[in-house]
Formats: C-alpha cells, structure tokens, sequence
C-alpha cells in the first residue's frame, strides 16, 4: 500500500496530448522497388529483384539509363546524367530531393520518372525537386 501512494504522488500531472507530424500511411519502405523509364514517350515501370535499390542513389541509376536487356525492350531515360548526385530527405509532406541540375530544364518525362520511382520506394505523399535555383513542389505520380 505504501508503494502505492509513493508513486501516485510522485508530481506528475497529467498533460494533453502533444502534437506531431501525421503517421505515414501505407508502407515505409518498398520491399519490392522498380524503376520508371520512358518507352514511346510514356513513363513505365519496371520492376527490379527485391531489395536492389536499397542503399543506392536512385537519381543516378536513373541519369544512368536502363540496363542493356530494358534498353532491347525499347526502355530509355530522360534524367540527364548531371542530375546525380542527389540527396533525398523526408519532410512533412513526403520527400524533399536535391538534384545536381536545374530542375526547370527536366523534361516531364524525367520528372516523373524521378518522383514515381521514388514515391514507388516509400509511399510519402509528394515529392519536392529542387535543383540549380528552381524547385518543382508537390509533385505525384501521375
């Protein structure tokens, strides 16, 4: 009984509860990544063997271009080389990335390659492109 009113008067009082960002809704993270490339002038996507962006600098495999067997199947990129490197932080309303080129001279292709590739990985919401003094906000997938 003694324990018991110790610890029920140690000077705590109850608080309301205490703001914060909202819970991610769906997946954290894609188990089973892909990558977007353009095929006839539209975005595709293609999957890779699981686990096989984790880790790496999705712009630059992009810049890169598809591997040989997706450049047979007519897959090609927009991302232009000197887009890599890039930096991709997590913000309130998605993803905010840092592209090593002016983001107002990517193509439309390019830009959803980069933002549905992303967004494929995690599930964020949207993507803020900034790069060379301009930035793209709230970009989705479409």
């Amino acid at each position: 009984m003694l324990v018991l009113l110790l610890v029920a008067g140690c000077g705590i009082r109850p608080t309301d509860p205490i703001p914060g960002l909202e819970a991610p809704e769906g997946p954290v993270e894609n188990t089973a990544p892909a990558l977007y490339w353009v095929s006839e002038g539209k975005v595709v996507r293609v999957s890779r063997p699981q686990g096989s962006l984790s880790g790496y600098d999705v712009v630059a495999l992009l810049a890169r271009g598809p591997t040989g067997a997706e450049q047979g199947r007519g897959l090609t990129t927009e991302v232009p080389f000197d887009a890599a490197p890039a930096t991709v932080d997590r913000v309130a309303n998605g993803l905010d990335v840092r592209i090593s080129t002016d983001v107002s001279l990517l193509s439309r292709a390019a830009v959803q390659q980069i933002v549905c590739t992303l967004l494929d990985i995690q599930a964020v919401g949207t993507v803020n492109l900034r790069g060379g003094g301009h930035s793209l906000e709230l970009q989705k997938c479409a």
